[in-house]
């Protein structure tokens, strides 16, 4: 319902008001209504925009800006299923599925794992094209999901 019948609705009851045809009244409501409705859809779309589950635009953005992982060139539902990840409970133990999915996320693709418990080494090689900043941030990513008894070690083949 738009405001202006929302309006209506409330007034006619009361009788002192004239609703019909074009009364000064009329034209006042409906400008009230003009505005009233761009304030509801602006409020829509806020709450649209707040939920990943719902979001389309500039509430993925934000969200992709924070983790530091934007892909606009994504679909929207792909964009919501990565943020989704990460917003999902941090588990206790992160097996090799987990870990190839948290890559994926955050951006790396084309990569070589060595995991040596022994020496709690954890060796990841990264052949993914990436910046000095963008590397950084990879490392920053990585390093808080891995073990904190293990060291973690990067190569990027030139």
């Amino acid at each position: 319902m738009d405001s202006l019948t929302s309006m209506k609705q409330k007034l006619m009851p009361l009788g002192l008001y004239d609703l019909e045809g074009q009364s000064e009244v009329l034209c006042e409501l409906k400008a009230y209504a003009e505005g009233l409705d761009l304030l509801f859809e602006y409020i829509d779309e806020l709450f649209r925009e707040n939920y990943i589950a719902t979001a389309e635009s500039y509430g993925l953005s934000r969200r992709e800006e924070i983790i530091s992982r934007e892909h606009p060139e994504q679909t929207a539902s792909q964009r919501r299923e990565a943020l989704i990840y990460f917003e999902k409970t941090v588990k206790t133990t992160l097996n090799d599925d987990d870990f190839a999915e948290f890559l994926e996320n955050i951006g790396v693709t084309d990569y070589t794992l060595d995991v040596r418990l022994r020496q709690g080494e954890f060796n990841i090689t990264i052949a993914d094209e990436k910046t000095d900043g963008e590397k950084a941030l990879l490392e920053q990513r990585i390093r808080a999901e891995i073990p904190a008894h293990m060291t973690c070690k990067f190569h990027y083949p030139e």
